[in-house]
């Protein structure tokens, strides 16, 4: 696992915005974009049962916060497959691949125009340069910090493997 992608997931999700969760507007949504059957949620992108919640639009892109969040607009039920073979790949690509009909890519497309315009870091960095350049200062040193928590667990590791062969003997 890496720690840096890690530790960039978590960072953004602090900065992502979240919409108080409501299950009545959220099921509504769902069943106006057709993903709510019987009260049964349907993956997104393939239609079967769904199993997790996906972004639409991943919280990170090329490293840095997208601006996307936790919002409606943003949410879509998925199936574990789905989600995990889409990651953070840019929905509309993956749902080409899938081959999912031009005319659920539209309502998908409508339900994302739902969400308010997205302020990704590299907008954040202009409004409030000073802000953002702690947040990425704090992101480092937690980072370096997990890595040196990895180096010295490796090192316990390899020490108690070695005491523990010598006490066999």
């Amino acid at each position: 696992m890496s720690r840096s992608s890690t530790v960039t997931h978590e960072y953004a999700k602090t900065l992502a915005p979240a919409d108080e969760y409501d299950p009545h507007k959220l099921e509504a949504a769902f069943q106006t974009i057709g993903l709510l059957d019987d009260g049964t949620l349907l993956c997104a992108y393939c239609l079967k049962t769904a199993a997790t919640v996906d972004h639409l639009n991943p919280l990170v892109i090329d490293k840095k916060f997208s601006g996307w969040g936790h919002v409606f607009g943003n949410l879509v039920p998925a199936c574990k497959k789905c989600n995990e073979s889409k990651g953070g790949k840019p929905w509309r690509e993956f749902a080409k691949k899938l081959n999912v009909p031009e005319s659920r890519i539209r309502k998908l497309e409508a339900y994302e125009a739902q969400a308010s315009a997205p302020a990704s870091q590299d907008d954040l960095v202009k409004l409030y340069p000073d802000l953002i350049s702690a947040y990425e200062h704090m992101r480092k040193i937690n980072l370096d910090a997990l890595i040196t928590a990895q180096h010295l667990a490796n090192e316990l590791h390899r020490l108690e493997k070695q005491r523990r062969s010598l006490r066999r003997k």
